[in-house]
């Protein structure tokens, strides 16, 4: 019996991590305060030559921290990419500040930087960049652009850790570094995220409103922690007779799941209130850190079997690929043969603005601005590349692509 391939539920989790949890549950005097926070700064703030680090419970926190230091005014505008998650424009509209979306390249996932050209004016203050699946932007032109126009430049690694650019990691070409340890990033924490700089005047601003932040309640880093024990039970029988699915469901309903975007922020109807990231977290994105090589060097195997057996040219020099996309015809239907060979492909971005559900008024993108990206996302099918994928699992995979695209 073929083994379910599941691309966004917990894809990086190994037994290892399922212990670590369970045992984590077992010393609650752990979950808050402990030696593994200082662990962890000092680690990324000597991979990243960062002179400054944050910890904090979400990606998403560390970015509106971020956005909120500039101490921007609602006539001001912070550049970003369509073909996106709906936390950045919120983080950018929070931190009180107007979004101006970017298009891609025509059949690309990056930002286009003759549309950034254009978009530029007098009330452009920062641009975040996000690396798309792994996929290293245009750095060297964004750069002599930002220069050029005075732009605080934000580096969104949540897709990228790992990946690199002309010899240096992403994440230390802006002014700003920002990482998230969500369940389905690069390393994974369930929840989480960071923020860096190597800056001193912005790490001035940043540390009052750090400051005081305290860490989420004992009961929310409870539920974080059972999510590696739940999908253990959930992911070997998400296709059986639907009850992995069925079960998922249960755990959400009950409270016991946190959803990773709430239907309030689909909608841009509330603000963010950050929190430190509890040790108990912080343990568990420490402990995946370490197989930081490992991971990716698996994930790139897998990108180069997809991209020699489908004959798709290489992507740029320093990928990771957390997910691996292609762009096919009724992209839909492709996911949905592929679930019933027990196999679960994803589809970031769809909408263009993800996830569905979202208000692109709200979040104020408004339709035909961004004429590539909307392409793309109407296309885009993510294939799996986690660490628990095999050659075998590719293998399957590529058959189902091949056979549904010569179909």
């Amino acid at each position: 019996m073929s083994k379910p391939i599941l691309i966004s539920i917990s894809p990086n989790t190994d037994k290892t991590d399922v212990l670590l949890s369970l045992k984590l549950l077992f010393q609650p005097w752990q979950w808050q305060k402990g030696d593994q926070l200082q662990q962890l700064k000092q680690q990324l703030k000597q991979y990243f030559n960062a002179s400054h680090c944050w910890l904090l419970n979400a990606g998403r926190s560390a970015l509106y921290l971020a956005l909120k230091s500039l101490n921007l005014k609602p006539t001001d505008q912070v550049l970003c990419q369509a073909f996106t998650c709906v936390a950045v424009p919120n983080a950018i509209g929070w931190a009180g500040a107007e979004p101006v979306f970017i298009d891609t390249l025509k059949n690309g996932f990056n930002l286009d930087v003759e549309d950034l050209k254009r978009k530029i004016t007098q009330k452009s203050k920062a641009l975040i960049i996000q690396h798309t699946f792994g996929q290293p932007d245009d750095l060297k032109a964004i750069k002599k652009i930002c220069r050029k126009h005075q732009l605080i430049l934000i580096e969104d690694c949540a897709h990228s850790l790992g990946a690199g650019y002309q010899g240096k990691p992403i994440g230390t070409f802006g002014d700003i570094t920002v990482l998230s340890f969500g369940r389905d990033k690069v390393i994974s924490s369930v929840f989480g995220g960071a923020l860096l700089t190597h800056n001193q005047a912005l790490a001035k601003k940043i540390n009052p409103l750090a400051k005081d932040l305290k860490p989420p309640s004992l009961f929310w880093t409870f539920k974080q922690l059972l999510h590696p024990l739940i999908m253990a039970i959930v992911i070997p029988l998400y296709f059986t007779f639907s009850l992995g699915k069925a079960l998922l469901f249960l755990y959400q309903k009950s409270g016991l799941l946190t959803l990773p975007v709430s239907s309030k922020e689909k909608q841009a109807q509330i603000s963010l209130q950050p929190r430190l990231l509890p040790n108990a977290l912080t343990t568990l994105a420490l402990h995946q850190l370490k197989k930081l090589e490992k991971i990716n060097q698996k994930r790139k195997q897998i990108a180069q079997q997809y991209q020699k057996v489908l004959e798709l040219p290489p992507g740029p020099e320093g990928s990771i690929y957390i997910r691996f996309p292609i762009l096919v015809d009724q992209p839909e239907k492709l996911i949905s043969l592929a679930k019933k060979q027990k196999i679960l492909l994803g589809d970031w971005y769809r909408p263009i603005i993800a996830p569905k559900g979202v208000s692109l008024k709200r979040v104020g993108y408004r339709p035909g601005t961004c004429p590539h990206a909307q392409a793309v996302s109407q296309k885009v099918v993510n294939l799996p590349t986690h660490p628990k994928m095999t050659t075998k699992d590719a293998h399957r995979v590529i058959k189902i692509v091949k056979d549904y695209v010569n179909h």
